[in-house]
């Protein structure tokens, strides 16, 4: 490392704040690495004896002393986070440092007035977050076995369901509806201590636009997608699956189309391993659904149809990180961790989509999610 690096955010919600330090801290504070890789925590008595049990840091500093201490240094500055994290950075013989894309402007010209050059990352401010260490890996497929039980949990409520002779989808004479299997999904992960974040549940129609929460009555015999990604509270790690099931009879359409994204998903398994290309993959999975007779491209009110987004993106302490599998070209690593998530959507079939992850190997890869695919329920 040729420079000192800086981060000044809330471990809650910076992921590359939480690789650095491992542990969740819902307030702002300083981290600072100097050139030799030595870690610098700066935080306040609230927090200090817990980072002193949880945080990956050379050396803690009470946030008070520090302030004390720029105080006495620099009597004539003005205190705040931007002059203490100055105060502190020359105090360790520091006057350049790089810092993310999104670093805050206050605190980078507070430095850049006390002296200090700021040097804004290109790219991602920790890139070997993309390789995952072993306990990476481990923690990611914990989090996919709690979102594989939120998942069933939600199947099993549809499973359960009786089909109307109105063609809608009913639980103890009450229409069956978005809301209520996305709350038996996330009601399981949470007990299973993992925060849902907009967990997909959207049936028929709702279903052709990938991102669509879902919301009202499930129908009989139309494809219903669920899109479960959940944080494990502890871990920090993400778990991210798809499965798209019907409860009755699908048409022919819809289930050549489940049959053909199931087909992309294995040609992506196939084709992944170490030093292949992702856009490699994307356009071999994009083929197999352009054979398959669903062809990309936008319907007839303009609306997009087809296979239209990526087909993987990487997945650790964010849902969304480096490498993408995608018509953006990405080089796969070994220890990379990524999605396989194909999907077709058409406004007049709705939408199916399947999503596994996978660890890249030397030689191909390994799917770290154990639960099997089927579409009738």
């Amino acid at each position: 490392m040729s420079r000192a690096r800086i981060l000044y955010a809330d471990s809650e919600r910076s992921a590359d704040l939480f690789y650095a330090v491992g542990m969740f801290v819902p307030d702002p504070f300083l981290f600072v690495q100097q050139a030799d890789g030595k870690t610098h925590m700066v935080i306040s008595a609230l927090e200090i004896d817990r980072a002193r049990r949880c945080a990956r840091v050379d050396q803690l500093h009470d946030l008070e002393a520090v302030r004390n201490q720029v105080k006495a240094d620099h009597p004539d500055w003005s205190l705040n986070a931007g002059s203490i994290a100055a105060g502190f950075v020359l105090s360790l013989g520091i006057t350049e440092l790089e810092a993310p894309f999104d670093f805050p402007l206050g605190v980078a010209e507070a430095l850049r007035m006390a002296g200090v050059t700021v040097v804004v990352v290109e790219g991602a401010f920790w890139p070997q977050r993309a390789i995952k260490r072993d306990d990476e890996v481990a923690a990611i497929a914990e989090a996919l076995q709690i979102t594989e039980q939120g998942m069933r949990a939600g199947i099993e409520l549809i499973r359960s369901s009786r089909i109307g002779d109105d063609g809608w989808l009913y639980i103890d004479n009450q229409q069956l509806t978005s809301e209520m299997v996305r709350a038996e999904i996330n009601a399981t992960l949470t007990r299973l201590g993992a925060s849902p974040h907009h967990t997909i549940v959207a049936g028929g129609a709702q279903a052709a636009d990938p991102h669509e929460e879902g919301s009202g009555p499930l129908a009989a015999h139309r494809a219903i997608i669920m899109d479960v990604f959940p944080r494990v509270e502890k871990s920090g790690y993400w778990g991210d699956m798809t499965r798209t099931v019907c409860r009755g009879e699908p048409s022919e359409q819809l289930q050549r189309a489940w049959d053909a994204v199931l087909a992309g998903q294995e040609k992506a398994f196939e084709l992944l391993g170490a030093g292949v290309s992702g856009k490699a993959v994307h356009d071999a999975v994009t083929q197999v659904l352009t054979d398959a007779g669903f062809p990309t491209g936008p319907t007839a009110d303009g609306r997009q149809g087809g296979f239209f987004h990526g087909t993987g993106h990487g997945l650790g302490v964010e849902i969304h990180e480096p490498p993408r599998v995608s018509s953006r070209d990405s080089r796969m690593e070994t220890g990379h961790v990524v999605t396989v998530e194909p999907g077709l959507y058409y406004p007049d079939m709705g939408g199916v989509r399947l999503e596994d992850v996978v660890v890249i190997e030397p030689d191909g890869c390994r799917n770290l999610t154990a639960m099997p695919k089927f579409f009738q329920v």
